[in-house]
């Protein structure tokens, strides 16, 4: 359900606009090594200037990067800008939230007729984020290299798709849970 101020919210989780308020828990849930391997641009150590650097390139963003909270705090960031992304905590993992937000954030993208496809995807051996994309509907196109900063190399980015044609199957077809 969408709300004014860009608020999406679903059964457990609140998704808002990033504000300086955040940077000591996006340092705590980031400066994880067990989240961070799986991110493309996020450094390890995470420091607080990184948390700020973070927040000061998407306080403006709303509407295209949210962070996640349930009832505990917050538990991770989900965004859309570039291309459909997220991480969690590692203490959220393995409760649905990715793909709760992963919804929510969807079905708000394309709630308007005019939207455009999104590219995503996951670092290859990410079998978690794999399941994810899967299940709220990407389906796989063209892999890439990048450079990941926390491990100081090029990784494989499997590479997903979702386009009004597969959010539609996604809904229509009944999404696995």
């Amino acid at each position: 359900m969408q709300e004014p101020g860009h608020l999406l919210t679903t059964p457990r989780l609140r998704l808002r606009p990033v504000t300086e308020a955040d940077a000591e828990a996006i340092v705590t849930a980031i400066n994880d090594y067990e989240v961070v391997r799986w991110l493309s641009r996020a450094p390890f150590p995470y420091t607080r200037a990184d948390a700020l650097a973070f927040i000061a390139k998407n306080t403006e963003n709303a509407g295209q990067v949210w962070m996640i909270e349930d009832a505990s705090g917050l538990v991770g960031c989900i965004g859309r800008k570039r291309e459909f992304g997220y991480w969690l905590a590692h203490s959220a993992w393995g409760q649905g939230y990715g793909t709760e937000a992963g919804r929510a954030v969807l079905d708000w993208h394309f709630a308007d007729p005019e939207a455009p496809g999104l590219l995503s995807g996951y670092h290859e051996g990410n079998g978690r984020s794999a399941h994810v994309l899967e299940k709220l509907g990407f389906v796989p196109c063209a892999d890439r290299k990048i450079h990941a900063l926390a491990l100081d190399c090029d990784v494989t980015i499997k590479g997903m798709w979702m386009d009004r044609a597969e959010y539609d199957r996604a809904i229509c077809g009944g999404r696995h849970d």
